[in-house]
């Protein structure tokens, strides 16, 4: 085992091709080249149903893995979902180093207010799953609360909507792994923030002992990663010589070939 995985890799940065079809294209020509994918659109996180204005840039069947409701630039509500759509919350700290004190926490009233607006929930229901008064400290956070329901993550972006001044999308920085991020401002300050998942593919052809992998998301983006064989720990190869392959890689998969030329790479010597 030790010699398996004791072994040399050239990695790159993530870069945007700039269409989303061609994820559709490399994964469907995958298979005409003889090259093993591996597609992973399993359910990282929730289905949030349909919300308009998202479709048209994550596709049909994204997920949200998490959202971040700030009660100030410094302090925040982090909602995290499960496969099985059960949630947990706990309060954050920007420092990450420093002991959550309750002075930290939010007025109990706007915890109370996200409630309602996630879970369309009374008051009565809301303070069932709320925390005594005296919240528990762990380390640099509140202990977590699970929730066993389907929210409204519709009505939650809306309201985030409502109270934001500006929002960004970072959709081009996926790198291959499907992963983006909507943050929203009123002015300076941040307001919140979803992750979503869109499917993702590995896309690996073997060249003597060498493997090389293409990482593509349906975002366009990619990464790629050139892994040297079992017993490789301190080898190198020419880089003209990976990324020549990497060239044909893309142009039998129909992406453009000269975006090789853009990304970086950077070498790992092993693990031994």
């Amino acid at each position: 085992m030790s010699i398996y995985y004791d072994q040399a890799f050239y990695y790159s940065n993530g870069i945007n091709l700039g269409s989303s079809e061609y994820y559709t294209h490399a994964v469907s020509s995958s298979k005409g080249a003889g090259y093993n994918c591996n597609v992973n659109d399993g359910p990282r996180g929730v289905s949030p149903g349909v919300i308009e204005g998202l479709d048209p840039r994550l596709g049909s069947d994204y997920r949200v893995n998490s959202m971040y409701l700030y009660c100030s630039n410094s302090s925040w509500f982090l909602i995290s979902f499960s496969d099985n759509e059960d949630l947990t919350f706990s309060f954050w700290s920007e420092d990450p180093l420093a002991r959550y004190k309750p002075e930290n926490l939010p007025e109990r009233e706007w915890v109370v207010n996200k409630f309602k607006i996630m879970f369309g929930m009374d008051e009565s229901e809301i303070e069932a799953y709320l925390p005594a008064e005296d919240w528990a400290v762990n380390d640099i956070f509140f202990e977590q609360v699970t929730i066993t329901g389907y929210p409204d993550i519709e009505a939650i972006h809306r309201h985030l909507l409502e109270k934001s001044t500006s929002s960004t999308f970072d959709a081009e920085n996926s790198g291959g792994e499907g992963g983006s991020t909507e943050t929203f401002y009123n002015g300076s300050e941040i307001t919140g923030s979803i992750s979503y998942f869109v499917p993702a593919a590995e896309i690996s052809h073997s060249e003597g002992w060498s493997t090389y992998t293409i990482h593509i998301d349906r975002l366009g983006g990619v990464h790629l990663h050139v892994s040297l064989g079992p017993g490789s720990s301190g080898k190198t190869i020419p880089e003209e010589k990976y990324r020549a392959v990497f060239k044909r890689r893309f142009t039998d998969l129909g992406l453009p070939p000269e975006k090789v030329d853009k990304v970086e790479f950077e070498y790992g010597e092993g693990f031994w």
